[in-house]
């Protein structure tokens, strides 16, 4: 694929809708676009006089000429031949005259709209025309302006009436991003890749297009089957380097070796930067200076310009650029956090090596500011010169945070022989055991280093560190009562180690087991101490601990909370591009989703997971995500895309604090193809699963969709019995919803209705509320029916794309009984009524009576009219 095209034109309808309005009203005279160059003045200004003709007006286009041009150049071919501008009276009258006319053949009312795309551009004699018309009514203008200090007199006039509108073109957001994508490449664009490009771009319309097309044709975009994904670096776009090389042309050596070192070191102190580059700079718009304390440092003004300069910068100028910044930085001091990172990436970058105690202390800071990226290469350099245990413990740390799980266990190994005391065995140890138990999935092998490590390690707090460390791969690999007992009595205040080991996994147990408030107070310390942390050597990523704060909102039934709180976690796993923690936190949004009822959004979060874990071997995260992408898809009736899933399910291992919950996949996928009955074997497989782990969180959701997908009086006992030994909203609203259902009490199941839209679970809110509305007809209640059916399909518009057998009671189910509803489901599936009468254990001749009873109360009379008429009542 060479470029998108056409670029579609996304996230300027309130600019499209201001234009409408004022050119609807005689008020106003003109609409002025401002914004940065790339921002889409040009096409939005096309799009609004496309607008204007297809309203009836006539419309034109003003010419941009520079330099000395001849008057009125820029409106010659509007204008009557032999208009002049010496005589103003007689070409405003004979312009006047000739607008008009364009006008004739329109509706009453009609102007003409001239189009300027950039006022700068038109010689003061047109501007001075454009003016005097527009005030008489004349006209309409429609301009662009980039920079208001390079407009003449005329042309600023032009923009400053009273009578004209402005409109402020901000660059996109990192949704409109994903949009813009999404329509030029014809398909959806996985979240880190919109996040990418919009840091890239910096939001700017050209940039963005550019940067995709550059990425296209490179070869680093590529379509991997589900979404678009950048599998590298975004590359500088030739487009980009052109016109930025063609705003340099004028400038003098001195200020493009300025601006060459402020793109290579930025940011850069303004201290040490030339007086008259920098005038020549700001008043290109290039740069930007910003004050910290005392220091003032000076940075490229848009993102895009660092990767394009970069790419234009000589080798032996990159090298001699940032020897130099080196020598700067480190004579002044190198005061600040990050300067001693910066100097050792200079140094190694400009000449292969740098001092190692330089390269270490820089590994550890980016360590402890979440860079892989910068760590995996300064430890790296620091073991090819130093023979320590510290480089290679980072070294492996950050080859498993981004991935390289096979190099990151030899380098452990590696790491095992040089280990000469307690404490350089126990850091191995909790490397070692992270590697195994969340990379590889071993969980037995994780358990026993943890136990070789305590038989040669005698200091208690060291030893405290690898109990915690064993309670925290017991609830990694979803067993949270053996995760409690693991941790029982051992005190997570007084040792500072232990507690950041243990007290995430403790949380994360608590809530499992019932007690989420508890939880929730203890993920939130465990949470905040991780991030206070400055030696973070073998600590896990604070979005581990996030995550767990994220499962203890939902089961307190605040899901909308637990979201806002996953994605402020996407935003901190992106920032170091650490690959395991984007993969957990993407399926943890997924999963959250499906609380809320999203299927669309959990299956874009999944699909992500799915893509992040693929590509760097988490083989545990990998099934976990196409687990949700596959329930996430039988939600949404894609049969395909649910076995497609599924099947890729096959061979890997079942990991996960949720791991009793992965079956829920196969379960809704095969409700999806019509086997209800299958569906609801395999969750109470799964629910004494999760049962026998002492899960109570996941016991409780299974138990729900086991009722949801048709057996609430089986389901209803057990998850009253859990609800009275948990403390969370959500699973209360659950109880008294599939005790509602069991009962088919029509008031309790629209309270329930409340309570579940209220903990933010919209779909199984709709589905509470559909039923509601069924029994309440039953009962002869026909306005509370309405009322209910109502409330449903409200909350039903909320979970786009959602089909389950709880909303067909809002189409052809409230004609039917509960048993008929289900057994036209399985019809319209395509089940015979032999196999319609396996899936739910009746007989046949049982079946037979049903579909004649079916036929009747809806008027059909044969499969294929029943089939027409449950979709069509459906998705009515």
């Amino acid at each position: 694929m060479g470029g998108p095209s056409p670029w579609p034109f996304v996230g300027r309808e309130p600019a499209v809708a201001q234009f409408d309005e004022a050119l609807a009203g005689q008020q106003c005279q003109a609409l002025i676009v401002h914004g940065s160059q790339g921002a889409g003045k040009s096409r939005l200004v096309q799009v609004c006089r496309e607008r204007a003709e297809g309203r009836g007006h006539a419309a034109g286009r003003a010419v941009p000429v520079y330099g000395n041009p001849v008057p009125l150049a820029s409106l010659a071919h509007l204008l009557p031949p032999g208009s002049r501008a010496g005589d103003p009276v007689a070409l405003f009258r004979a312009a006047r005259e000739a607008l008009t006319e364009e006008c004739a053949s329109g509706a009453t009312g009609k102007r003409f709209v001239l189009v300027a795309d950039d006022l700068d551009g038109l010689d003061e004699a047109s501007a001075s025309l454009v003016g005097q018309l527009r005030e008489a009514g004349a006209l309409f203008l429609v301009g662009t302006v980039t920079s208001l200090p390079s407009l003449g007199p005329a042309a600023y006039a032009l923009q400053a009436n009273g009578a004209a509108r402005r409109v402020d073109l901000a660059g996109f957001d990192e949704r409109q991003v994903a949009d813009v994508m999404r329509q030029a490449l014809g398909g959806p664009v996985e979240p880190r890749t919109a996040a990418l490009m919009h840091r890239t771009s910096g939001g700017n319309a050209r940039c963005l297009r550019e940067f995709v097309r550059a990425s296209l044709d490179g070869g680093s975009l590529v379509h991997d089957g589900e979404s678009w994904t950048l599998v590298s670096d975004v590359p500088a776009a030739p487009l980009l380097a052109e016109l930025l090389e063609r705003r340099l042309a004028g400038v003098g050596p001195e200020t493009r070796r300025t601006l060459d070192r402020i793109a290579l070191c930025q940011p850069v102190e303004a201290a040490g930067l030339s007086g008259s580059a920098m005038d020549e700079l700001e008043r290109l718009d290039l740069v930007t200076a910003t004050r910290d304390g005392r220091r003032e440092s000076v940075s490229l003004k848009h993102p895009a310009h660092e990767k394009v300069l970069r790419s234009l910068i000589p080798s032996s100028a990159r090298r001699r650029i940032l020897n130099e910044e080196a020598e700067l930085v480190a004579s002044h001091g190198a005061r600040r956090l990050t300067d001693k990172i910066r100097i050792a990436s200079w140094q190694l970058a400009a000449t292969g090596s740098a001092d190692p105690d330089t390269l270490l202390r820089a590994a550890t800071l980016a360590r402890r500011t979440q860079d892989f990226r910068q760590v995996r290469e300064l430890s790296k350099a620091a073991c090819r010169d130093s023979e320590e245990l510290l480089p290679r413990l980072l070294l492996a740390e950050s080859l498993y945070e981004l991935g390289d799980l096979d190099s990151a266990r030899e380098v452990f190994e590696d790491a095992a022989s040089r280990a000469d005391c307690e404490l350089d065995r126990l850091l191995v140890a909790l490397g070692r055991a992270r590697l195994l138990a969340w990379g590889f999935i071993d969980g037995e092998k994780a358990l026993e280093v943890s136990a070789e490590a305590m038989e040669r390690i005698g200091e208690p707090a060291y030893r405290d560190v690898l109990t915690a460390v064993r309670g925290a791969v017991f609830m990694a690999f979803g067993r949270p009562q053996e995760a409690l007992q693991a941790l029982h009595g051992l005190s997570l205040d007084g040792n500072c180690m232990a507690g950041l080991f243990g007290k995430g996994p403790r949380a994360a147990a608590l809530v499992a087991t019932g007690s989420a408030k508890r939880g929730l107070v203890l993920a939130r310390e465990a949470y905040d101490e991780r991030l206070g942390l400055e030696d973070s050597l073998g600590v896990p990523h604070p979005v581990q601990y996030l995550n767990t704060v994220m499962f203890a909102l939902e089961e307190e039934g605040r899901l909308d909370e637990a979201w806002r709180t996953g994605e402020e976690g996407w935003a901190e796993a992106l920032a170091g591009d650490a690959a395991g923690a984007q993969a957990w936190t993407a399926a943890a949004l997924a999963r959250c989703a499906l609380l809320r009822g999203r299927p669309q959004e959990a299956r874009r979060w999944a699909s992500q997971a799915v893509s992040v874990a693929s590509r760097n071997s988490l083989v545990g995260t990998l099934h976990m995500a196409l687990a949700r992408k596959a329930e996430a898809a039988a939600l949404l009736r894609d049969v395909p895309a649910a076995r497609k899933a599924l099947d890729a399910c096959e061979g890997l291992p079942q990991w996960g604090a949720f791991r009793c919950e992965l079956p829920l996949g196969r379960a809704w996928s095969a409700a999806a193809q019509g086997n209800v009955q299958e569906s609801r074997k395999v969750l109470w497989e799964a629910v004494a699963s999760a049962r026998a782990a002492g899960h109570r969180a996941s016991e409780s959701r299974l138990l729900t969709d086991i009722a949801r997908l048709g057996d609430a009086t089986g389901a209803a006992g057990p998850l009253l019995e859990i609800r009275r030994s948990m403390d969370g909203a959500l699973v209360a609203a659950r109880a008294a919803y599939v005790s509602a259902l069991a009962d088919g009490h029509a008031r309790r199941l629209l309270e329930s209705a409340r309570l579940l839209a209220g903990a933010g679970a919209s779909l199984p809110a709709a589905e509470a509320a559909a039923s509601a509305a069924v029994q309440f007809g039953r009962d002869g209640e026909q306005r509370a029916a309405t009322a209910a059916g109502n409330l449903a399909l409200s909350l039903q518009q909320r979970c786009a794309g959602a089909s389950t057998p709880g909303l067909s009671a809002l189409g052809v189910a409230k004609h039917l009984t509960a048993r008929e509803a289900e057994i036209a489901r399985l019809v319209c599936a395509g089940l015979t009524n032999a196999e319609v009468a396996e899936a739910v254990t009746i007989s046949k001749r049982t079946v037979d009576n049903h579909v004649q009873n079916i036929y009747r109360k809806l008027g059909v009379s044969s499969r294929r009219a029943l089939r027409a008429e449950y979709l069509r009542q459906e998705f009515a």
